[in-house]
């Protein structure tokens, strides 16, 4: 009797985890007037390198995405005053075709480029060694292709 308890709590258990929807990404319409709201919380006085956002298509639905650079921000006149020991935060924020965007993923790198791979765009990240299990001080390369809001590393060096 006790096993048939114990079972029957588990099967709903289950059932009322499976039931509660996962949390669905925030839906800005601005995005550029999100980070600059969460840079103005560290940052008394901003200003705004030319590369701080970058408009491209990097998930190949034909809409425009955006790529924040926050190393581009010279905060309290120290520029890349947001960056630490593993790069600069960038934010991907990715726009839905019901309008409007989310923020789609965040990272420390030191860098990236957009490269054409068999008809596609790909990011190329340059990050710390660690984000390919090494422990020296060159930076990894890692390739990265984006559908919809899935990002699949392609390659490491």
């Amino acid at each position: 009797m006790a096993t048939r308890i114990i079972a029957l709590a588990l099967v709903s258990a289950a059932l009322l985890a499976a039931g509660v929807p996962a949390r669905a990404a925030e839906i800005v319409q601005d995005p550029l007037a999100t980070v600059e709201a969460e840079i103005a919380t560290r940052c008394k006085s901003t200003i705004y390198g030319e590369d701080f956002a970058d408009n491209v298509d990097f998930n190949n639905d034909r809409l425009v995405d955006t790529i924040f650079n926050l190393g581009a921000v010279n905060c309290d006149g120290v520029p890349g005053g947001l960056c630490g020991d593993v790069g600069c935060p960038h934010q991907f924020y990715i726009r839905v075709a019901e309008g409007g965007y989310f923020l789609a993923a965040n990272a420390d790198l030191y860098g990236y480029d957009m490269k054409q791979r068999f008809g596609n765009k790909v990011l190329e990240l340059k990050a710390n060694a660690a984000s390919c299990g090494r422990d020296d001080s060159e930076y990894c390369t890692m390739t990265i292709r984006v559908r919809g809001a899935r990002f699949e590393t392609i390659s490491k060096k």
